[in-house]
Protein backbone atom coordinates (compact mmCIF):
# COMPACT_ATOMS: atom_id res chain seq x y z
CA UNK A 1 0.00 0.00 0.00
CA UNK A 2 2.79 2.40 0.90
CA UNK A 3 5.46 1.16 -1.54
CA UNK A 4 6.53 3.06 -4.60
CA UNK A 5 8.29 1.55 -7.61
CA UNK A 6 9.84 4.91 -8.58
CA UNK A 7 12.65 5.08 -6.04
CA UNK A 8 14.18 8.24 -7.49
CA UNK A 9 10.93 10.13 -6.97
CA UNK A 10 10.13 8.52 -3.61
CA UNK A 11 13.54 9.06 -1.97
CA UNK A 12 13.79 12.62 -0.59
CA UNK A 13 16.98 14.39 0.41
CA UNK A 14 17.84 14.21 4.11
CA UNK A 15 17.20 17.53 5.94
CA UNK A 16 20.23 17.04 8.20
CA UNK A 17 22.35 20.18 8.31
CA UNK A 18 25.83 20.20 6.69
CA UNK A 19 28.68 19.37 9.07
CA UNK A 20 31.14 22.01 10.25
CA UNK A 21 33.99 19.63 11.08
CA UNK A 22 35.25 16.16 10.28
CA UNK A 23 34.01 13.71 12.97
CA UNK A 24 37.33 11.87 12.80
CA UNK A 25 40.04 14.56 12.96
CA UNK A 26 37.93 17.69 13.75
CA UNK A 27 39.26 19.50 10.68
CA UNK A 28 37.18 22.21 8.99
CA UNK A 29 38.60 21.29 5.57
CA UNK A 30 35.62 19.28 4.33
CA UNK A 31 33.85 19.24 0.98
CA UNK A 32 30.72 17.58 -0.50
CA UNK A 33 31.34 14.30 -2.29
CA UNK A 34 28.11 13.15 -3.91
CA UNK A 35 25.16 11.41 -2.30
CA UNK A 36 24.40 8.02 -0.84
CA UNK A 37 20.95 6.64 -1.61
CA UNK A 38 19.45 4.76 1.31
CA UNK A 39 16.14 2.92 1.31
CA UNK A 40 14.06 5.94 2.36
CA UNK A 41 16.28 9.00 1.85
CA UNK A 42 19.30 10.40 0.06
CA UNK A 43 22.15 11.46 2.34
CA UNK A 44 24.90 13.81 1.21
CA UNK A 45 28.45 12.47 1.53
CA UNK A 46 31.40 14.60 2.63
CA UNK A 47 35.13 14.07 2.36
CA UNK A 48 37.71 15.44 4.78
CA UNK A 49 40.62 16.97 2.89
CA UNK A 50 42.88 16.59 5.94
CA UNK A 51 42.48 12.91 6.84
CA UNK A 52 40.83 11.66 3.63
CA UNK A 53 37.84 10.10 5.38
CA UNK A 54 34.40 10.09 3.73
CA UNK A 55 31.39 10.42 6.01
CA UNK A 56 27.71 11.33 6.26
CA UNK A 57 26.55 14.15 8.58
CA UNK A 58 24.32 13.81 11.61
CA UNK A 59 24.45 12.36 15.11
CA UNK A 60 26.30 9.08 15.52
CA UNK A 61 23.18 7.53 17.09
CA UNK A 62 21.24 7.65 13.81
CA UNK A 63 23.88 6.56 11.33
CA UNK A 64 23.22 3.30 9.49
CA UNK A 65 19.49 3.56 10.28
CA UNK A 66 16.89 2.62 7.68
CA UNK A 67 14.41 5.30 8.69
CA UNK A 68 15.20 9.04 8.50
CA UNK A 69 15.86 10.74 11.82
CA UNK A 70 12.92 13.13 11.48
CA UNK A 71 10.55 10.14 11.25
CA UNK A 72 12.01 8.55 14.38
CA UNK A 73 11.70 11.79 16.34
CA UNK A 74 8.18 12.37 15.04
CA UNK A 75 7.21 8.88 16.22
CA UNK A 76 8.52 9.51 19.76
CA UNK A 77 6.63 12.81 20.00
CA UNK A 78 3.40 11.44 18.53
CA UNK A 79 3.37 8.53 20.97
CA UNK A 80 4.10 10.74 23.99
CA UNK A 81 1.38 13.14 22.90
CA UNK A 82 -0.99 10.33 23.88
CA UNK A 83 -1.62 8.24 20.77
CA UNK A 84 -1.33 4.45 21.04
CA UNK A 85 1.40 2.58 19.17
CA UNK A 86 -1.14 1.51 16.56
CA UNK A 87 -2.49 5.06 16.14
CA UNK A 88 1.05 6.42 15.93
CA UNK A 89 1.87 3.82 13.28
CA UNK A 90 -1.17 4.73 11.18
CA UNK A 91 -0.56 8.48 11.42
CA UNK A 92 3.12 8.26 10.50
CA UNK A 93 2.59 5.72 7.73
CA UNK A 94 0.03 8.03 6.15
CA UNK A 95 2.23 11.11 6.66
CA UNK A 96 5.42 9.68 5.16
CA UNK A 97 3.98 7.32 2.55
CA UNK A 98 5.52 4.06 3.75
CA UNK A 99 4.77 1.56 6.48
CA UNK A 100 6.13 2.22 9.98
CA UNK A 101 5.09 -0.69 12.17
CA UNK A 102 4.12 -0.43 15.87
CA UNK A 103 6.94 -2.82 16.80
CA UNK A 104 9.44 -0.51 15.10
CA UNK A 105 8.14 2.48 17.08
CA UNK A 106 8.36 0.44 20.28
CA UNK A 107 12.02 -0.30 19.55
CA UNK A 108 12.72 3.41 18.99
CA UNK A 109 11.14 4.23 22.36
CA UNK A 110 13.25 1.57 24.06
CA UNK A 111 16.40 2.92 22.37
CA UNK A 112 15.94 6.45 23.78
CA UNK A 113 14.79 6.11 27.42
CA UNK A 114 16.67 9.20 28.60
CA UNK A 115 14.97 11.42 26.01
CA UNK A 116 11.44 10.10 26.62
CA UNK A 117 11.06 10.24 30.40
CA UNK A 118 7.49 11.52 30.07
CA UNK A 119 6.51 7.90 29.38
CA UNK A 120 6.17 7.27 33.14
CA UNK A 121 3.56 10.05 33.34
CA UNK A 122 1.95 9.39 29.98
CA UNK A 123 -0.87 7.14 31.27
CA UNK A 124 -2.00 9.71 33.83
CA UNK A 125 -1.71 12.45 31.21
CA UNK A 126 -3.95 10.55 28.79
CA UNK A 127 -6.59 10.30 31.51
CA UNK A 128 -6.65 14.10 31.77
CA UNK A 129 -6.27 15.28 28.16
CA UNK A 130 -6.73 13.95 24.65
CA UNK A 131 -3.70 14.14 22.32
CA UNK A 132 -5.06 17.30 20.69
CA UNK A 133 -5.69 18.96 24.08
CA UNK A 134 -2.35 18.10 25.73
CA UNK A 135 -0.34 21.12 24.55
CA UNK A 136 -1.76 24.62 24.76
CA UNK A 137 -0.07 26.81 22.15
CA UNK A 138 -0.57 30.58 21.91
CA UNK A 139 1.14 32.90 19.44
CA UNK A 140 2.39 36.05 21.15
CA UNK A 141 2.66 38.98 18.76
CA UNK A 142 5.34 40.95 20.53
CA UNK A 143 8.22 42.69 18.74
CA UNK A 144 8.46 39.39 16.93
CA UNK A 145 6.19 36.35 17.05
CA UNK A 146 6.81 33.94 19.94
CA UNK A 147 4.99 30.65 20.39
CA UNK A 148 4.22 30.11 24.06
CA UNK A 149 3.42 26.45 24.73
CA UNK A 150 2.30 24.78 27.96
CA UNK A 151 2.20 21.06 28.67
CA UNK A 152 -1.15 20.97 30.40
CA UNK A 153 -0.74 17.54 32.01
CA UNK A 154 2.66 18.44 33.52
CA UNK A 155 1.15 21.67 34.87
CA UNK A 156 -1.60 19.62 36.55
CA UNK A 157 0.98 17.23 38.01
CA UNK A 158 3.04 20.19 39.24
CA UNK A 159 0.00 21.68 41.01
CA UNK A 160 -0.84 18.31 42.57
CA UNK A 161 2.74 17.57 43.66
CA UNK A 162 3.05 14.46 41.47
CA UNK A 163 5.42 15.67 38.73
CA UNK A 164 8.50 14.32 40.51
CA UNK A 165 8.19 10.83 42.00
CA UNK A 166 10.96 11.55 44.50
CA UNK A 167 9.06 14.58 45.85
CA UNK A 168 5.52 13.32 45.65
CA UNK A 169 3.16 15.54 47.57
CA UNK A 170 5.36 18.65 47.33
CA UNK A 171 3.01 21.43 46.21
CA UNK A 172 5.35 24.39 46.86
CA UNK A 173 5.33 25.25 43.16
CA UNK A 174 1.56 24.96 42.64
CA UNK A 175 1.33 28.79 42.23
CA UNK A 176 3.76 28.49 39.30
CA UNK A 177 1.36 26.09 37.56
CA UNK A 178 -1.47 28.59 38.12
CA UNK A 179 0.67 31.41 36.69
CA UNK A 180 1.46 29.37 33.57
CA UNK A 181 -2.21 28.64 33.01
CA UNK A 182 -3.02 32.38 33.05
CA UNK A 183 0.06 34.13 31.68
CA UNK A 184 -1.00 34.22 28.04
CA UNK A 185 -4.20 36.07 29.04
CA UNK A 186 -2.80 38.39 31.72
CA UNK A 187 0.49 39.26 30.03
CA UNK A 188 0.70 43.04 29.24
CA UNK A 189 1.37 42.48 25.54
CA UNK A 190 1.64 46.20 24.81
CA UNK A 191 4.80 46.39 26.94
CA UNK A 192 6.46 43.72 24.79
CA UNK A 193 5.73 45.71 21.62
CA UNK A 194 7.31 48.93 22.86
CA UNK A 195 10.81 49.96 21.86
CA UNK A 196 11.67 52.04 24.94
CA UNK A 197 11.95 49.25 27.51
CA UNK A 198 14.86 47.03 28.56
CA UNK A 199 15.08 43.54 27.12
CA UNK A 200 16.20 40.82 29.46
CA UNK A 201 18.62 39.49 26.85
CA UNK A 202 20.41 42.85 26.68
CA UNK A 203 20.83 43.62 30.40
CA UNK A 204 24.33 44.52 31.56
CA UNK A 205 25.63 42.33 34.41
CA UNK A 206 26.85 45.28 36.50
CA UNK A 207 24.23 44.66 39.23
CA UNK A 208 25.53 41.13 39.90
CA UNK A 209 28.34 39.99 42.20
CA UNK A 210 30.08 37.98 39.49
CA UNK A 211 33.05 37.30 41.77
CA UNK A 212 30.70 34.96 43.70
CA UNK A 213 29.46 33.17 40.58
CA UNK A 214 29.99 29.41 40.51
CA UNK A 215 29.14 27.73 37.19
CA UNK A 216 28.81 23.96 37.06
CA UNK A 217 29.55 22.61 33.59
CA UNK A 218 28.18 19.17 32.80
CA UNK A 219 26.45 16.95 30.29
CA UNK A 220 22.80 16.04 30.83
CA UNK A 221 19.57 15.23 29.02
CA UNK A 222 19.34 18.76 27.57
CA UNK A 223 22.72 18.45 25.81
CA UNK A 224 21.92 14.88 24.72
CA UNK A 225 18.60 16.00 23.26
CA UNK A 226 20.13 19.02 21.53
CA UNK A 227 22.86 16.82 20.04
CA UNK A 228 20.17 14.66 18.46
CA UNK A 229 17.66 17.33 17.41
CA UNK A 230 19.76 20.29 16.23
CA UNK A 231 21.77 18.46 13.53
CA UNK A 232 18.59 16.88 12.19
CA UNK A 233 17.05 20.23 11.17
CA UNK A 234 18.35 21.82 8.00
CA UNK A 235 16.88 25.29 8.61
CA UNK A 236 18.47 27.57 11.23
CA UNK A 237 15.06 29.18 11.75
CA UNK A 238 13.42 25.86 12.70
CA UNK A 239 16.09 24.39 14.99
CA UNK A 240 15.20 26.28 18.14
CA UNK A 241 11.40 25.65 18.08
CA UNK A 242 11.95 22.02 17.06
CA UNK A 243 14.13 21.45 20.13
CA UNK A 244 11.60 23.21 22.35
CA UNK A 245 8.70 21.18 21.05
CA UNK A 246 10.56 17.87 21.38
CA UNK A 247 11.59 18.50 24.98
CA UNK A 248 8.11 19.76 25.91
CA UNK A 249 6.48 16.58 24.59
CA UNK A 250 9.01 13.96 25.58
CA UNK A 251 10.82 14.78 28.81
CA UNK A 252 9.19 14.77 32.25
CA UNK A 253 10.52 18.16 33.42
CA UNK A 254 9.90 20.80 30.71
CA UNK A 255 6.56 22.34 31.65
CA UNK A 256 6.49 25.33 29.26
CA UNK A 257 8.49 27.10 26.56
CA UNK A 258 8.70 30.75 25.43
CA UNK A 259 7.20 31.92 28.71
CA UNK A 260 6.71 35.73 28.70
CA UNK A 261 8.05 37.51 31.80
CA UNK A 262 8.10 41.18 32.73
CA UNK A 263 9.08 43.61 35.47
CA UNK A 264 7.50 47.07 35.69
CA UNK A 265 8.75 50.15 37.58
CA UNK A 266 7.26 49.13 40.95
CA UNK A 267 8.86 45.68 40.69
CA UNK A 268 12.23 47.10 39.70
CA UNK A 269 12.19 49.64 42.54
CA UNK A 270 11.29 46.94 45.09
CA UNK A 271 14.04 44.60 43.85
CA UNK A 272 16.64 47.36 43.77
CA UNK A 273 15.75 48.36 47.31
CA UNK A 274 15.81 44.77 48.56
CA UNK A 275 19.13 43.87 46.96
CA UNK A 276 20.80 47.28 47.14
CA UNK A 277 21.62 47.43 43.42
CA UNK A 278 20.56 49.25 40.28
CA UNK A 279 19.22 46.77 37.76
CA UNK A 280 18.23 49.24 35.03
CA UNK A 281 19.67 52.77 34.69
CA UNK A 282 17.21 55.63 35.17
CA UNK A 283 16.54 57.86 32.17
CA UNK A 284 15.54 61.43 33.17
CA UNK A 285 12.19 62.80 32.01
CA UNK A 286 13.94 66.08 31.17
CA UNK A 287 17.58 65.84 30.21
CA UNK A 288 18.21 69.41 31.34
CA UNK A 289 16.78 68.71 34.83
CA UNK A 290 17.74 65.08 35.63
CA UNK A 291 17.00 65.38 39.36
CA UNK A 292 13.26 65.90 38.86
CA UNK A 293 12.10 62.45 37.77
CA UNK A 294 12.86 59.54 35.47
CA UNK A 295 10.89 57.64 32.86
CA UNK A 296 9.09 54.51 34.09
CA UNK A 297 11.30 51.48 33.50
CA UNK A 298 10.30 47.98 32.50
CA UNK A 299 11.99 44.73 31.47
CA UNK A 300 10.53 42.09 29.17
CA UNK A 301 11.71 38.72 27.97
CA UNK A 302 10.79 35.14 27.11
CA UNK A 303 12.06 32.03 28.89
CA UNK A 304 13.23 29.42 26.38
CA UNK A 305 12.58 26.38 28.60
CA UNK A 306 10.95 26.29 32.04
CA UNK A 307 11.58 23.04 33.91
CA UNK A 308 10.80 21.77 37.40
CA UNK A 309 13.05 19.03 38.83
CA UNK A 310 15.03 18.09 41.91
CA UNK A 311 13.12 20.55 44.08
CA UNK A 312 14.01 23.61 41.98
CA UNK A 313 12.65 25.66 39.09
CA UNK A 314 15.12 25.54 36.21
CA UNK A 315 15.31 28.37 33.66
CA UNK A 316 17.15 27.22 30.53
CA UNK A 317 18.38 29.20 27.54
CA UNK A 318 19.65 27.52 24.37
CA UNK A 319 22.73 29.27 22.98
CA UNK A 320 24.43 27.86 19.86
CA UNK A 321 27.61 29.68 20.97
CA UNK A 322 27.33 28.59 24.60
CA UNK A 323 31.10 28.52 25.09
CA UNK A 324 31.42 32.26 24.59
CA UNK A 325 27.90 33.69 25.01
CA UNK A 326 27.10 33.70 28.74
CA UNK A 327 23.60 35.13 29.40
CA UNK A 328 24.01 35.37 33.17
CA UNK A 329 22.26 38.75 33.68
CA UNK A 330 19.43 37.66 31.38
CA UNK A 331 18.77 34.45 33.31
CA UNK A 332 18.97 36.18 36.70
CA UNK A 333 16.46 38.79 35.47
CA UNK A 334 14.08 36.01 34.43
CA UNK A 335 14.36 34.42 37.89
CA UNK A 336 13.75 37.80 39.54
CA UNK A 337 10.69 38.35 37.36
CA UNK A 338 9.17 34.99 38.30
CA UNK A 339 9.90 35.67 41.98
CA UNK A 340 7.73 38.80 41.63
CA UNK A 341 5.04 37.33 39.38
CA UNK A 342 4.49 34.06 41.28
CA UNK A 343 3.50 34.30 44.97
CA UNK A 344 5.81 32.54 47.41
CA UNK A 345 8.84 32.13 45.17
CA UNK A 346 12.28 33.37 46.16
CA UNK A 347 15.56 33.48 44.27
CA UNK A 348 16.70 30.39 46.21
CA UNK A 349 14.03 28.33 44.39
CA UNK A 350 15.78 28.76 41.03
CA UNK A 351 18.60 27.26 39.05
CA UNK A 352 19.62 28.87 35.75
CA UNK A 353 21.51 27.36 32.83
CA UNK A 354 22.52 27.94 29.23
CA UNK A 355 23.39 25.06 26.94
CA UNK A 356 23.98 23.72 23.44
CA UNK A 357 24.80 20.31 21.98
CA UNK A 358 28.11 19.96 23.82
CA UNK A 359 27.86 21.81 27.15
CA UNK A 360 25.39 22.66 29.90
CA UNK A 361 26.35 25.50 32.26
CA UNK A 362 24.33 25.84 35.48
CA UNK A 363 24.45 28.32 38.35
CA UNK A 364 22.38 29.42 41.35
CA UNK A 365 21.17 33.02 40.87
CA UNK A 366 20.96 33.54 44.64
CA UNK A 367 24.76 33.42 44.82
CA UNK A 368 25.24 36.53 42.70
CA UNK A 369 22.49 38.65 44.25
CA UNK A 370 22.19 38.99 48.02
CA UNK A 371 19.74 41.13 49.97
CA UNK A 372 20.86 44.13 52.01
CA UNK A 373 20.22 42.11 55.17
CA UNK A 374 22.46 39.27 54.03
CA UNK A 375 25.22 41.71 53.12
CA UNK A 376 25.02 43.35 56.54
CA UNK A 377 24.87 40.07 58.46
CA UNK A 378 27.53 38.16 56.51
CA UNK A 379 29.74 41.06 55.46
CA UNK A 380 30.40 42.20 51.90
CA UNK A 381 33.36 39.84 51.46
CA UNK A 382 31.72 36.66 52.73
Amino acid sequence: MFRSTDHSAATPDSPIKPPERCPSCNSRSIAPKGRRTKKLEKVRLYRCQSCGRSFTPGPRAIRHKIYPLNEILDALSTYNRGYTLEETSRRLSSRYGHAIHPATISRWLAAHPNLTTYRRLRGDGRALFTPTQLIRTVKLYHRQVYEFALHRAKAKFLAAGTLDDRRRGDTRFAPLADFLERVHQECPHELFRREDGARGSQLAPGFLALDRLVVLEKQNTATETAALIIPSVGSNYDRHPRLQRFMLLNDSTTVAVEVPIFLVEDDIVALEEYYGVQIVPKEPMHRGRPALDHKPRFITGHIDFLQVRNGSIHILDYKPDARTNKPIAQLVAYALALSRLVPGLTLADFRCAWFNETCYNEFAPARVLRSRGEKWFLGEDF
